[in-house]
């Protein structure tokens, strides 16, 4: 009797692992008939595809940039952030037209803010444009590559922001029929619609800041050429004075070359961009300036006669104030020889 009820037990338990290999055939099966997905890609879990699609191609980058566009004359936007692209290809018979619409439909009941649209022709239509600034560099399924795009000449796009988890996304979908090479790898029929879609996100996401230090060296021949070196390696928080742990590095490069060079005295000069009331910022980059030097008096053992502390706020700017790059590069502490 015990080696019946073995033997019934073993038997169920094979029986149990059988059925998983097969669940888990099944569902490795493609999604789509049009053929298995590339693989490594990873979905958006807040947004599905259109039904029966093939994922061709996907990117995923950490920090990157998205280039997005609001209109048909003025310069692209660029976005920031966690970048995530998909591209699609969309059942043999559905129009370009049904799968953008269903992407908007979806898109809109989910709080699609629209910024830009485009419907088959003009700038924002042209799929040339979207491919080469934001889908040529793909993990691809064979046989599409950077220089082989599955679109035809133009299509249709959508440019939005849509609030998630309390950040607010920077969302594109093209969509267009499908190129003459597209067509004949799927055998498309005379007539019959074929279609592919590309979408792009950007999560705006912090980057990773105490990666660049410069130093001792490279800040003594800064000063000796032009009097003064700006630095991006001393962090704050956004409207704050207290000095960030990654600022360690730079702060002992600093240090280093004020030991080197005894003679030497500088100012610490704190600068801002525009965003934010003149006032309020010339005060905070005079804090600013002042906590560099308080960190090297306290630190690292600088005399303080050796230092000077001066904020400017937005005064002097290396950049534009128009867009988050210049702002960036106008955020920064200099150097200045005394």
């Amino acid at each position: 009797m015990e080696w019946m009820a073995w033997v019934r037990t073993t038997a169920r338990a094979w029986i149990g692992i059988a059925l998983l290999l097969l669940a888990a055939q099944a569902f490795a099966q493609p999604a789509s008939p049009l053929g298995a997905d590339v693989g490594g890609g990873k979905e958006l879990p807040w947004l599905s595809r259109f039904s029966g699609s093939q994922l061709i191609g996907h990117e995923s980058i950490d920090f990157g940039q998205g280039t997005f566009y609001a209109t048909t004359t003025d310069k692209p936007v660029v976005s920031e952030g966690r970048v995530s692209r998909l591209l699609y290809i969309a059942p043999l018979g559905k129009t370009a037209l049904e799968v953008h619409r269903n992407f908007e439909q979806a898109l809109k009941q989910a709080g699609l803010t629209v910024i830009a649209s485009g419907d088959g022709s003009g700038p924002l239509a042209d799929a040339g444009r979207h491919w080469r600034a934001n889908f040529s560099k793909l993990v691809f399924a064979k046989p599409f590559a950077a220089d082989i795009a599955p679109f035809n000449s133009e299509g249709l796009y959508l440019y939005g922001t849509l609030k998630r988890g309390g950040s607010e996304l920077a969302v594109s979908v093209f969509t267009g029929e499908a190129s003459v090479f597209t067509r004949d790898h799927y055998k498309a029929k005379n007539g019959q619609p074929l279609a592919a879609v590309a979408i792009q996100v950007v999560e705006p996401k912090a980057m990773q800041t105490g990666q660049v230090t410069v130093l001792a060296d490279a800040l003594r021949k800064g000063l000796e050429a032009d009097g003064k070196i700006a630095l991006y390696g001393i962090y704050f928080d956004s409207g704050k004075a207290e000095l960030k742990a990654e600022s360690k590095p730079q702060l002992e490069q600093m240090a280093a070359l004020l030991k080197q060079q005894a003679a030497l005295r500088v100012f610490i000069v704190g600068h801002t961009d525009n965003q934010g009331g003149t006032d309020a910022n010339v005060a905070l980059s005079q804090q600013r300036a002042q906590a560099v030097v308080g960190a090297l008096v306290k630190d690292f053992g600088i005399d303080a006669k050796r230092l000077g502390a001066k904020g400017v706020a937005s005064f002097a700017p290396v950049a534009s104030n128009a867009n988050e790059e210049g702002r960036g590069r106008n955020r920064r502490v200099e150097m200045v020889v005394q």
